[in-house]
Parts: structure tokens; sequence; C-alpha cells
């Protein structure tokens, strides 16, 4: 049987396993803990490409790009799992930049990762994201061939909003009211697997609801209400639409939820995991100890999340991962 062969560009990321405190004096006691992000690798062993993959105007010059990473070294005829990655930022900023690390650490297991801008809530409100999301997935199925990747084995993942956004498209498979006018609309945007990081998946549960009355307290708008031009009070329907909870049915793949302990963890997702097991759909769900929000970005947790993605991916796609 024909496997992919990769050279030992892993070594690279073993300094990634290691917990550094960014403050390297004795910390105070009762101070807040500080960590490093981990840095990009720079490709190492990777074929790196940058690509437009839709345009959100009538004109045509506004027009979105992503970054693919993959093994250099795939024996001939091998399709690689692929996976779509999202990044966070509250929906009003960030960058696909901010998934780089992770992109490459995956890729570097076996995987094509895609890692899509997508436009903000500056620039344009709930459901814009989401059109722009499916838009890559749409793009990842058909560019498959180019890039080694199976079109049929294709997940999502994305961390905090970009949680939501994973979500949120792996819950809508099938329904065409959220593609978008973007391109390649004769090309699925259903995904096999999703990865939800401290995603919202009910805009309209108690710790929800919580969060923006304290923003709005303190004389704050919140993120959520940026994202869906208004707020629940004015738009309670809205509010339910943009919920990935809504949309849950059979066609929903299996999925991965990850908290961090030192987040609100489990507390996004029981209505979720309620309604998953009324549908017989599996999921798992692993806690990040003494994890705060981002986990993913630092280096006490970056090797438990390639891990813990990486074992999921290949018990649901049950690929011929690269010589370890």
């Amino acid at each position: 049987m024909r496997h992919l062969s990769v050279k030992p560009m892993l070594l690279s990321f073993i300094v990634f396993l290691a917990p550094v405190v960014l403050n390297a004096q004795q910390p105070q006691q009762n101070a807040k803990p500080r960590y490093r992000l981990v840095p990009p690798q720079y490709g190492a062993g990777l074929v790196i490409g940058r690509h437009q993959y839709t345009h959100v105007d009538a004109e045509g010059k506004r027009r979105l790009t992503l970054d693919t990473y993959r093994p250099a070294d795939v024996d001939a005829g091998v399709r690689l799992p692929m996976l779509v990655m999202y990044f966070g930022g509250g929906w009003i900023n960030g960058r696909p930049g901010h998934f780089t690390p992770l992109a490459q650490a995956i890729a570097c297991r076996g995987y094509v990762t895609v890692v899509p801008n997508y436009r903000l809530s500056g620039e344009a409100p709930f459901p814009a994201a989401v059109h722009d999301c499916k838009a890559a997935v749409r793009w990842a199925r058909m560019s498959a061939k180019l890039l080694k990747g199976d079109p049929e084995k294709i997940a999502v993942t994305g961390g905090s909003a970009g949680g939501h956004l994973a979500g949120f498209v792996a819950a809508t498979n099938g329904l065409s009211e959220f593609e978008g006018t973007g391109d390649h609309r004769d090309v699925s945007s259903d995904v096999q697997a999703v990865i939800v990081m401290c995603g919202p998946m009910n805009f309209l549960n108690a710790t929800m609801k919580e969060n923006i009355k304290r923003s709005q307290e303190r004389g704050q708008v919140h993120a959520v209400i940026r994202f869906l031009g208004a707020t629940a009070e004015e738009n309670v329907d809205l509010y339910a639409k943009a919920s990935p909870i809504t949309h849950i049915s059979s066609s929903m793949p299996p999925a991965l939820f990850i908290d961090g302990e030192l987040d609100d963890p489990r507390q996004r997702y029981l209505g979720t995991w309620k309604k998953m097991d009324e549908y017989g759909i599996a999921y798992d769900f692993v806690l990040m100890e003494k994890g705060p929000h981002p986990f993913w970005n630092y280096e006490q947790w970056f090797g438990k999340t390639v891990d813990c993605i990486d074992a999921f991916l290949l018990k649901q796609f049950k690929s011929v991962g690269p010589t370890r």
C-alpha cells in the first residue's frame, strides 16, 4: 500500500512541547500567568501556497485569499485529508497568520491545511463570514487534486469566533441558504468532520446572555452585537438563525469539542450535545488542563492540541498517516 512519506521535519516541532513561561522572573503571588506564543516554523518540509478563492462583490474587485500547507514529500497517488481552519478574533479582527503555526504543525502530520481570510463584522455582518467560510470549503474541494488532497475527507476547525464558524459550516451541511453568492457554487460545501475550540454554538444560551449583559453594563458593545448588527431584544430570530445549534440535523458530521479549563468549559455546548444525541451524531470532548482562552496559541497546550486534532481526524477518516 502506498503511504505518505515525510522527511524528518517533525523534529523541528519538539520545541512546541515544552511549556515555557514568558516572564523568566519569579511570578508574584496571585499574578496572572503569562504564556509564550508559538512561532511559525517557516514551512520546513512543507509546500506553502497562497490563493484567491472567491470574490465578494458584483464587480469582482473585492477578493479573498487563503493560505495552504501540505507535506512536500507525498507518494504518487496519495490523497491527504484536508482541514479548513478559521481564525478567531470575535468576528471583529484577526487574520489567517494567527493560525499559521497550528496549520503548519497539522500539515506535518499528513494533512492539507487551508486557512482562509473572511470578511469581518466591520466590513459586513452575519452571514457574510459564513458565506466566505463555505466558499473556502468549496474551493478546497475543487482544488483537491492540485493540493494532493482528498475531496471526500474535508474537515473544518476554528477557535473562538472561528470555532463558531466551523460549527456553523458543519451544522448547515446541505443547506443552500447559507452558500452566499461566492465562487464555485456548483461544488459542495459539505464537510465530513468538525473540531470546535471554544466556539459559541448558541447565542441565546444563559452564558452568552450573561457575557453580553456584562459588556453592556461596562458601556461596551459586545462582539456578538457587532457581528449580528442588533441586540437579542431587537432581533431574537436573528440570534437563533446565527446559532449553529438551530441548524443541527442528521446531516451534521462527527464533532470534537475542545475547551480550556479556565474558559467556562462545556458551558457553550450543553444544549448542542443534547441535540446531537437526539440525532445520533457522534462527538468527543477534550479539556485542556489549566488552559486559557485561546489555549491553542500557547506552547503549553500547542502539542496536545495538535495531538487531539490528529487523533480525531485519523479516527474519522481512517487515514494512513506519515511515518512517525
